[in-house]
């Protein structure tokens, strides 16, 4: 084990202690010179006619956005109609069929009361 007074004068540290100094007033001045760099090469502003042509697609999109909105909901309401109109037409055919099969039944029960009351023996041919 190796025993070291604390009291003894260590190495010189004001050299270390310079370097350091200098070291970090270079960063600062790079820091500096880039920050003065960035401010005063920004690009400049964007050209007013690439901003009217950009206004001008952005209206078009919206424009072409509605349109489709407005054809989705006429096709929509095409097709609710078109099911309103197949279910009235199914609903008609049904009535129609029912109506034809009453209608149907009524001759049927005509031409059974007109056999239950006709003479049993047929007229007489009317003379000529």
């Amino acid at each position: 084990m190796t025993n070291t007074n604390p009291q003894t004068p260590g190495p010189d540290n004001r050299e270390a202690n310079t370097t350091a100094w200098v070291v970090a007033a270079v960063v600062a001045l790079v820091a500096i010179l880039g920050v003065v760099f960035i401010v005063t090469n920004q690009a400049p502003g964007a050209d007013p006619a690439e901003v009217a042509r950009a206004q001008d697609l952005g209206r078009a999109e919206g424009m072409l956005a509605g349109a489709q909105s407005t054809a989705d909901a006429a096709r929509n309401a095409a097709v609710v109609a078109a099911d309103r109109t197949a279910a009235a037409a199914s609903e008609a055919s049904a009535d129609a069929r029912a109506a034809a099969d009453q209608a149907a039944r009524s001759a049927d029960d005509a031409a059974a009361n007109a056999a239950a009351n006709a003479p049993e023996t047929p007229p007489e041919p009317l003379p000529r």
